[in-house]
């Protein structure tokens, strides 16, 4: 990424070493990140202005996530991930349609004041054990227990008050099942395959996560309808300008065609990685009832605990990206 001067010594490695080992990944990502194109740039690099310390670098950048990424529902104007201005991060608006896989996190509803009738409880105590209702098609289900999943969803929807980009993957990388993967523990597998390294969390408490599930098509439905502004694309490979700093994030090589896509880190695994899972941005949608396929809870924490723990993993991550057709010189192994 082309960053000015100021912002380039601050992101070299020398600078970010002192500070710790999370403030070299975060740093490194910059470094690395091609997905940025120059008119972008220049736009983030007005936007932090002269910043003096990493921390400060830090606070600035998710400023510009929150006014330019994480846009309100009510904003004008769409997320700039979808944006002609992000173009060089586009996939290909015409993929095959495709099974999607988010994890969310839902434990902010529970004792949320802004729900009426204790809805996410008595959503949670219907369906957390009878979970083969929860995948019923609409008109399976008993007219009150539709009424419920339908006003859970009407509700929690109404709490999303951002229209932020969605990081999602494909079905078809864990499994193509469905069903056997709502049987499996989902909720530690994803929360590892995804790198998703903050959850659980507060320690020592469990986290209630539910399985989504949706598809291309419905995300090339939801950007057709939408009234925001200037969106392009309905897709989008994540870059280190989409998200807040986080030293689990690693971008991935700039591959041509239009189907190069981010690749997370894997909290389970302690080899140099063969294979990468896909992870992609896609248009915001409102959930349906039929989107929640599983409820579960993430009770343990991950591997990397630590700093150093976390630094080993990325650099066998992108020792993996290094071997991966277009990689070649990618990243660099952090010593």
């Amino acid at each position: 990424m082309n960053l000015d001067p100021s912002l380039g010594q601050l992101a070299s490695d020398a600078v970010a070493s002192p500070v710790g080992n999370a403030a070299r990944c975060e740093a490194a990502n910059f470094r690395w990140e091609r997905a940025i194109s120059v008119e972008r740039a220049e736009e983030y690099g007005v936007y932090v202005g002269a910043v003096a310390t990493h921390k400060d670098w830090k606070a600035e950048h998710n400023g510009y996530a929150k006014t330019f990424v994480h846009v309100a529902k009510d904003f004008p104007r769409s997320s700039e991930s979808f944006m002609a201005l992000n173009a060089q991060a586009h996939l290909n608006e015409k993929m095959d349609n495709a099974f999607l896989l988010r994890l969310e996190s839902i434990g902010y509803l529970f004792g949320n004041p802004l729900l009426s009738d204790d809805i996410a409880n008595r959503f949670w105590n219907r369906f957390f054990n009878s979970q083969k209702d929860l995948r019923k098609e609409v008109g399976k289900l008993s007219d009150s227990d539709e009424a419920l999943r339908t006003e859970f969803v009407r509700q929690w929807n109404t709490q999303r008050t951002q229209a932020r980009p969605l990081f999602a993957t494909f079905l078809n990388d864990f499994g193509g099942d469905l069903t056997a993967l709502a049987k499996a523990d989902w909720p530690h597998l994803l929360r590892d395959r995804l790198g998703l390294t903050h959850w659980p969390s507060t320690p020592g408490k469990s986290l209630p996560v539910a399985l989504m599930c949706y598809t291309l098509d419905e995300v090339r439905d939801a950007r057709a309808l939408a009234t925001k502004k200037g969106a392009v694309a309905s897709f989008a490979r994540p870059t280190v300008l989409d998200t807040e700093m986080s030293a689990a994030f690693v971008p991935a090589p700039l591959l041509p065609g239009g189907e190069s896509y981010g690749y997370t880190l894997d909290l389970a695994n302690t080899g140099i990685p063969g294979a990468f899972t896909p992870e992609l941005l896609t248009f915001p949608i409102d959930y349906r009832p039929s989107h929640i396929k599983a409820l579960g809870f993430i009770l343990r924490p991950h591997a990397l605990q630590d700093e150093q723990a976390l630094l080993a993993a990325r650099n066998r991550h992108v020792q993996g990206l290094q071997a991966v057709p277009g990689g070649d010189g990618f990243g660099e192994v952090l010593l």
